[in-house]
């Protein structure tokens, strides 16, 4: 039965210190990219969200009505700010 045992806890400790060295190799694999400057980069289809300066609704800037500086969502919108200004 005590064999049994020292067979376990060695197989345990075996496994927690393949484990750990993993552990090691995966974060040195990611300092090392970083280093290279391999970063992750964007996607490129990600565009830029602009807030809609009546609403405060976030949208494409594709899609939003452009009124420098401010964007809208709608025409609505950029009439009702246009009166309240």
């Amino acid at each position: 039965m005590s064999l049994l045992i020292v067979r376990l806890l060695v197989f345990l400790l075996l496994f927690w210190a393949g484990w750990q060295l993993w552990r090691v190799w995966e974060r040195k694999q990611g300092a090392g990219q970083e280093h290279l400057g391999q970063e992750k980069k964007p996607h490129l289809d990600s565009e830029s969200m602009v807030r809609c300066a009546q609403c405060g609704v976030h949208l494409p800037e594709s899609s939003a009505i452009h009124a420098e500086p401010y964007h809208f969502c709608c025409k609505e919108h950029q009439k009702a700010f246009e009166a309240d200004q």
